[in-house]
């Protein structure tokens, strides 16, 4: 699998293909919710703000292709 580009609030995101060190990187947050929201900013770049601004159907965008990386 390779980086996949998804479109939210109007412009085009690229999300990172996961590595190892990205599930390590957040391993110690207890929270799913919370380990979920840290690892989609480390696989595309925007800020915890940035991400809190997106629509619900923007963020379900987002779930649906970190998803993808694990199955």
């Amino acid at each position: 699998m390779s980086d996949t580009i998804i479109e939210v609030s109007g412009k085009k995101v690229t999300m990172r293909e996961m590595k190892v060190r990205d599930e390590r990187a957040v391993k110690h947050i207890t929270d799913d919710a919370d380990r979920e929201f840290a690892l989609l900013s480390n696989l595309t770049g925007l800020s915890e703000e940035e991400l809190d601004d997106l629509t619900i159907k923007d963020y379900r965008k987002l779930q649906d292709a970190l998803l993808g990386f694990f199955v």
